[in-house]
């Protein structure tokens, strides 16, 4: 269960043409903050975006706040986060997240969407909710979903899984 990126002006595209903003042009990776508490699977989900021409891991964090310090010391354009950290929670990221991107898109003259994927262990209604109203575009479960990150990312960047 989770928003797909969608063609344009088809019903539930959500900034449909800042998924092919510049981030679409050959050559220029989709730069992904990454953040996940387990050493493990942030290591092998950065192996696994390393292997993509289309993206670029331009940052890491394993903390609330750490990943939010990297919100305003990175460059990104879409970030992965999981909703529980040690210490702190993803959904605290997304709403900074949010708030930032705000701010940004009020000087800029176009659109600068930063994508947030949620890719948790926890899929309960009341989370993918929590995430959704905080501003999440994307939510995946870890077990069930996570062969669906690549083909989502990709669709962002502009180019064909």
């Amino acid at each position: 269960m989770h928003q797909q990126p969608t063609p344009a002006g088809s019903a539930g595209a959500r900034n449909q043409s800042a998924a092919t903003r510049k981030n679409g042009a050959p050559g220029k990776p989709l730069r992904i903050l990454l953040v996940e508490d387990s050493p493990l699977l942030r290591g092998r989900l950065e192996n696994m975006l390393s292997q993509h021409a289309a993206f670029k891991v331009t940052g890491l964090a394993a903390a609330e706040a750490e990943a939010i310090e990297k919100l305003d010391t990175v460059p990104y354009d879409a970030i992965v986060v999981d909703v529980e950290l040690r210490p702190g929670s993803g959904i605290g990221v997304i709403r900074q997240a949010r708030a930032r991107n705000k701010d940004k898109e009020k000087d800029a003259k176009e659109s600068s969407h930063v994508w947030i994927i949620v890719l948790t262990n926890y899929d309960l209604p009341t989370v993918r909710e929590r995430c959704m109203q905080a501003g999440a575009d994307h939510f995946l479960d870890k077990m069930r979903e996570i062969d669906q990150l690549i083909p989502i990312l990709l669709g962002i960047a502009g180019r064909k899984p």
